[in-house]
């Protein structure tokens, strides 16, 4: 059993990036590296990387693929930890970003102005 240190988003708090498939992108949420693996994207996303990608890359690439974004991106801050997050487009547009090993619903913009 995967234990986690902050909890996921709620299917509701995923909503506005996911719509119809935010059940399913809390389910990719959730899911362990072995089935982020036997997903299309995952399973890609595998085949393309010399080295076997993190499973938050895995899981990134994965939820990429059902929120219709434009891919995964990333920047580090000041203290040396990166922020990763789903291309929407616009700095300030709604997203799902992976900063400091929590997953939450925010603009990537935000997070750059007070750590970048």
């Amino acid at each position: 059993m995967l234990t986690r240190r902050y909890p996921l988003p709620s299917v509701r708090t995923l909503r506005p990036v996911f719509g119809d498939n935010a059940k399913q992108a809390r389910a990719i949420l959730e899911m362990s590296r072995r089935e982020l693996e036997q997903l299309p994207a995952g399973a890609d996303r595998v085949r393309e990387c010399y080295n076997p990608p993190a499973t938050s890359d895995l899981r990134l690439t994965c939820l990429d693929a059902i929120a219709g974004t434009h891919g995964v991106e990333s920047f580090e801050c000041r203290d040396g930890s990166v922020c990763d997050y789903l291309n929407a487009g616009d700095t300030y547009a709604l997203t799902l970003v992976r900063f400091r090993g929590r997953y939450r619903v925010t603009c990537w913009g935000d997070i750059a102005e007070r750590h970048a």
